[in-house]
């Protein structure tokens, strides 16, 4: 039995001096694709951005003037006439090419159809300024994260520590969500010039009171450009 113990203690003792896992790589492969995958509410807050600036392009649409015929029957507000009278024209109008339908009665339907609600495009236009100003706020920080991520992960794979696929899917990661922001902007800055020249054309053909919105529109898109030129994608 004594021998046995005598045995069994130089083994005991080998083990406790045997090299302990290296767990730091692990740690940081973790990290890393913990932050690439983790959902960000930058890309919700650009989205968001995006589609109330699209809302803006559709009030500020000449009624009638080129949007389609279910676009025109929800949007639209039509002063003679009920909703099944807007599809009925709509669908008239559709074998034209427009709901307006052909020339000789272009006049008598713009009799019918509202212009431009400015009181609806300037509560629309302080949301997204309000969900611009939020975008702006919050966009710096994120780049600043990601750019630390990625001198990171290069650091990291210089020093062996991250394989070569663990570095390309924390890179590729950033650059989807740059590509998603950056795209959104880019959709808010085109929706944004749609709607100030829309609201330009309504002031040429007549309409009064829209110098502010011309303006607050080209604001946004100037605002938009803006902070898409911050993006830089990889």
């Amino acid at each position: 039995m004594r021998s046995s113990i005598l045995f069994i203690t130089p083994l005991i003792a080998l083990s406790a001096c045997a090299p302990s896992p290296d767990t730091h790589s692990s740690r940081f492969e973790g990290a890393t694709l913990s932050f690439a995958a983790q959902p960000t509410q930058m890309n919700a807050q650009a989205a968001a951005l995006s589609e109330l600036s699209k809302r803006i392009v559709v009030q500020t649409t000449l009624r009638g003037a080129g949007i389609g015929a279910a676009v025109g029957c929800g949007f639209a507000v039509v002063s003679a006439g009920s909703a099944s009278n807007c599809v009925a024209a709509a669908a008239a109008g559709a074998a034209t090419g427009a709901i307006v339908g052909h020339v000789k009665g272009k006049q008598k339907v713009a009799r019918q159809i509202e212009k431009i609600s400015p009181s609806n495009v300037v509560r629309t236009l302080r949301k997204t300024n309000e969900q611009m100003a939020l975008v702006r706020t919050s966009l710096p920080a994120r780049l600043a994260a990601q750019e630390q991520m990625l001198s990171q992960l290069e650091m990291q794979r210089a020093t062996g520590a991250i394989d070569q696929n663990t570095y390309v899917s924390g890179r590729t990661a950033i650059a989807i969500e740059r590509q998603a922001l950056a795209q959104s902007l880019t959709q808010t800055e085109t929706h944004a010039a749609q709607a100030a020249a829309n609201l330009a054309a309504a002031k040429s053909e007549g309409q009064t009171g829209l110098d502010w919105h011309i303006a607050a529109t080209s604001k946004l898109k100037a605002e938009a450009e803006s902070a898409r030129s911050s993006i830089s994608l990889l």
